[in-house]
């Protein structure tokens, strides 16, 4: 087959790649073959072989682990914040692949250092910043930069925190909403704070973040001692699809001097839409902004940024100085490496900067609006269907809703109602997986397991709502007799 030439392993690879790719078009494709995992390990041979493989043998295992995976592009998936594909990033990463290079300096990256950071300008106008802030860098997911953010607050209200370390009378401590993203407990740990550190403010029938709950609880911080210094407004919640009040959230965080950090992991994409981009208001007060492309705009995994809004402050909490790296030539300005928390680090900038090129700002907002209208239209199915309630009136693109069986149709509200309607969510979403032909997810939310469905997929379309919720009807009936 003559695999050892570059030029037939692409080839091969590509074929590969066009197949599985054509897959996600077929309805009768299934979104899983769902294997128990010791039939799995079986039929994959993972164990690393003591004498190497011929490339032909290779490429067979890239058929069957493709074969076995989750299709995440398939309209059917709606299990995570991410879905659906976009060729032009795509491209991107398999030219990353290609480059093989690092984004610590503009000499081993001379051109994606400048895309990167002509990207990092561009989305900082969204957020509203002057022209003359702003700073950002490409991270490897949301809760590194939620982290990031954590620590660049920190060394602002403590610069002697970057070489001694917190003192034992340090006493600082942060607010997140209710329903803000887990990693803000992870960073206040790793950033030496410790998850006690974090204060959770009480949220609204929505589950956004209520601004005269935050005031109430730093004043209570205050008058217990502890030194408030953060806190985080999320955009959207990992479940419900909350949008906090940013606006309001930074009126509070400038009356008591806190560090403003906007978790717009998620719904940072909603900038560039014209007609959404009021969920995002007060976002131009934010100290810090982590906003991920491999989200509602459908990049790869991973595209995360941090946008920092004062020039100089990232590489203030995290330079280091690596002489070995970084040398004094007209060309250090350039260098990103002293930015991040990372050294080596993937040249993530390129695939974005490919799609951006592809669709332009419009083209994005165009994609943002669209899965907005789906999560709409699911919204209104549910509340049609009579054996449906919505959990949650939807301010994103998250719909949080529960099957209800003729049984509990009257059944008033309450715990009894939820821990049965919990358990019945549970076994459905069960059967659906394995199953294979969708995948959706549950979560816990107002104390009982409910539906999550994301929608990520602009190729998704009216049909394959009706099909979710028809199949879950299916197997609740059946559940439910």
């Amino acid at each position: 087959m003559g695999l050892d030439r570059a030029d037939v392993v692409i080839a091969e690879a590509a074929r590969i790649a066009t197949a599985y790719l054509s897959g996600d078009s077929e309805r009768g494709e299934p979104v899983i073959r769902h294997l128990a995992p010791e039939v799995l390990c079986e039929r994959l041979d993972l164990t690393p072989p003591q004498t190497g493989r011929s490339l032909e043998d290779l490429l067979e295992g890239v058929r069957t682990t493709l074969r076995y995976s989750v299709r995440t592009g398939h309209p059917g998936f709606s299990n995570q914040l991410f879905g659906g594909h976009d060729m032009a990033a795509l491209l991107g990463e398999w030219m990353t692949a290609l480059l093989n290079t690092s984004m610590y300096t503009y000499e081993v990256a001379p051109v994606v250092t400048l895309m990167e950071t002509e990207l990092i300008r561009h989305m900082c106008t969204f957020v509203g910043w002057d022209a003359s802030e702003g700073e950002g860098v490409f991270t490897p997911g949301g809760s590194i930069a939620n982290l990031m953010a954590l620590i660049a607050g920190r060394n602002r209200l403590l610069p002697s925190a970057k070489e001694s370390g917190l003192g034992r009378d340090d006493r600082l401590v942060l607010f997140a909403s209710e329903e803000a993203h887990y990693s803000i407990d992870r960073a206040a740990s790793v950033a030496g704070l410790g998850t006690g550190a974090v204060r959770k403010v009480a949220v609204d029938e929505l589950g956004r973040m209520i601004p005269q709950a935050l005031e109430a609880a730093v004043l209570a911080a205050r008058a217990e001692g502890s030194v408030p210094f953060f806190v985080c407004a999320t955009a959207s919640t990992t479940v419900a699809g909350a949008f906090d009040p940013i606006d309001r959230v930074a009126a509070v965080a400038r009356e008591h001097g806190l560090w403003l950090h906007v978790d717009a992991a998620c719904g940072g994409a909603v900038l560039l839409s014209k007609r959404h981009r009021g969920l995002m208001q007060g976002s131009e007060h934010a100290d810090s902004l982590t906003w991920n492309p491999h989200k509602l705009m459908g990049l790869p995994l991973t595209c995360s940024t941090l946008l920092v809004r004062e020039p100089g402050r990232l590489a203030t909490t995290n330079a280091m100085g690596a002489s070995y790296l970084f040398h004094d030539n007209d060309e250090a300005r350039f260098d990103l490496g002293d930015l991040s928390l990372q050294c080596g680090r993937r040249v993530d900038a390129l695939k974005l900067w490919l799609s951006w090129r592809a669709l332009g700002d419009d083209g994005h907002a165009r994609r943002i609006e669209s899965l907005f209208e789906l999560a709409t239209s699911l919204r209104d199915k549910v509340v049609d269907r009579d054996h449906f309630e919505l959990v949650r009136e939807p301010q994103g693109c998250n719909v949080c809703f529960r099957y209800v069986p003729q049984s509990l149709q009257k059944t008033p509200p309450g715990p009894d109602r939820g821990k049965q309607l919990g358990a019945l969510t549970i076994e459905i979403r069960e059967h659906l997986r394995r199953e294979g032909r969708i995948l959706t997810n549950y979560a816990v939310l107002d104390g009982v397991p409910t539906f999550r469905y994301v929608a990520s997929n602009p190729r998704a379309t009216d049909e394959d709502l009706q099909s979710l919720l028809s199949e879950i009807e299916r197997i609740g009936a059946s559940l439910s007799v």
